[in-house]
């Protein structure tokens, strides 16, 4: 075969392939709207911690604890039609003190259940806002803005009353399954 043929056939193929691609990405799509979620979390923490060796509790008592209650709003719409897809993801988070006063607040290391004022008292309640804008190309999306990422090198933590989030982006291909 000379160069001309061998070129000839590489192009095919790689058309037909970029076709077929196309509309398995396009089969996939659920639309912007269709491929919506919203999901509401309600959870509750609470934290108490006994110094009984004497440590400093921070709060002069020997002892430190909070209650709180976390109310976490997620929507995540679906992507637009065509080989390149855009989508929007949002969230907004609400903290909610409990019981956290009369001198039991603070606890006395690196964990607290609520932000602090500046006399030392907890606040009543805290909010997190955030979004972020995505675009798909066939497996692959791109994720700007407030994003929550789960890799080996960084991953966002959830032991708290509300997620951390990380401003910046992502990018994701799903593993190949065979």
């Amino acid at each position: 075969m000379n160069n001309k043929a061998l070129l000839g056939l590489s192009l095919i193929a790689l058309s037909v392939s970029a076709g077929q691609a196309a509309m398995a990405a396009e089969e996939k799509a659920e639309g912007f709207i269709e491929g919506s979620s919203l999901s509401i979390l309600n959870r509750n923490f609470y934290f108490n911690r006994d110094f009984r060796k004497g440590q400093s509790s921070g709060t002069g008592n020997g002892y430190s604890e909070e209650w709180a209650h976390g109310v976490i709003g997620r929507f995540e719409s679906g992507f637009t039609q065509g080989t390149v897809g855009f989508g929007v993801d949002a969230f907004a988070m609400l903290g909610i003190k409990l019981d956290s006063g009369d001198g039991r607040s603070g606890a006395g290391g690196s964990v607290d259940v609520m932000p602090y004022n500046n006399l030392g008292q907890a606040e009543g309640n805290y909010s997190k806002l955030g979004g972020a804008v995505k675009t798909r190309f066939l497996d692959t999306e791109i994720k700007v803005g407030d994003v929550f990422p789960v890799t080996p090198v960084v991953q966002y933590g959830d032991s708290r009353l509300l997620p951390e989030s990380f401003r910046g982006f992502t990018v994701s291909n799903p593993p190949v399954s065979g």
